[in-house]
């Protein structure tokens, strides 16, 4: 199942952007020009991206958690470095994750990609940073009945980057564990260890 655009959504977006096009004129902008022709569908369409249909999320997580693989071992699996939009609540402006999380399995695994996959998913949207940490800890070890899962995020928030502070150099990072790697300290460290570790290509 992919994430569809809403077209009802997408059309109350495009009458906002129209108000915003409507205010840049007010500051003096030609907005009755070519460069903007068709901009406010198209940046309604580009903000309708970066926030997924949660009942169509919903849908998707539980399919994912449905095509599982029998676990055969029980050492921790990491996804690192995955690279995830999102937009803050605060300023709905974009925020640029980058994901690493981890689960022990019990009695099932997740395909390689579904890792990717579920962190792409669950960020887009307007949420808060701890709230999507919570959100990916809880999935990986609640719903997949892991023996626990940790995530560590790094987010670059435009709304700090780009305007107020102006601290484009500042990451945000938020961290959040369950199961094994709350309760032993070792399976923690180590988990940190080798998420903050300098990514190395193998090809």
């Amino acid at each position: 199942m992919a994430i569809e655009l809403d077209p009802q959504a997408l059309s109350l977006f495009t009458e906002g952007y129209d108000k915003i096009l409507q205010g840049l004129a007010r500051l003096g902008y030609t907005t009755h020009d070519d460069n903007f022709k068709d901009t406010a569908k198209r940046a309604a369409k580009g903000f309708h991206e970066l926030v997924h249909d949660q009942n169509q999320v919903g849908a998707e997580v539980d399919a994912l958690l449905a095509k599982t693989f029998p676990a055969k071992y029980s050492e921790m699996v990491i996804s690192k470095h995955n690279t995830c939009f999102g937009i803050c609540p605060h300023h709905l402006l974009p925020v640029i994750y980058r994901i690493s999380l981890a689960y022990i399995p019990h009695d099932k695994v997740l395909g390689l990609s579904k890792l990717s996959r579920l962190a792409r998913m669950i960020a887009r949207g307007p949420k808060l940073q701890e709230d999507l940490t919570h959100d990916l800890a809880e999935i990986l070890h609640t719903r997949l009945g892991s023996h626990g899962s940790a995530v560590y995020i790094e987010g670059l928030h435009m709304c700090m980057a780009a305007r107020g502070v102006g601290a484009h150099e500042a990451r945000l990072i938020t961290s959040g564990v369950r199961g094994v790697f709350l309760d032993q300290a070792t399976t923690r460290q180590e988990f940190i260890k080798l998420v903050v570790a300098p990514q190395i290509t193998v090809v």
